[in-house]
């Protein structure tokens, strides 16, 4: 699992590749760009879905200790 810390590693390491006469190459900047937000969105979907399941094991005890039967503890 990856985490923010590996994000903020991979930006710091990002290196690009330079043009012949100055600046860099925009085709390689856009495509280290998209790996990164790659890398970002796997990070943002596994705390998500790690998050959402705290939140429904906690319903589940709440349903458990209020006697409600489903694991739905609000309805």
């Amino acid at each position: 699992m990856r985490t923010m810390q590996d994000v903020a590693q991979a930006l710091s390491a990002m290196k690009f590749r330079k043009k012949t006469f100055g600046g860099v190459d925009e085709s390689d900047v856009w495509k280290q760009l998209e790996a990164l937000q790659r890398m970002y969105q796997q990070v943002y979907d596994e705390q998500a879905a790690y998050y959402q399941a705290l939140l429904d094991e906690r319903d589940q005890q709440l349903a458990r200790l209020t006697g409600r039967p489903g694991g739905d503890a609000y309805g």
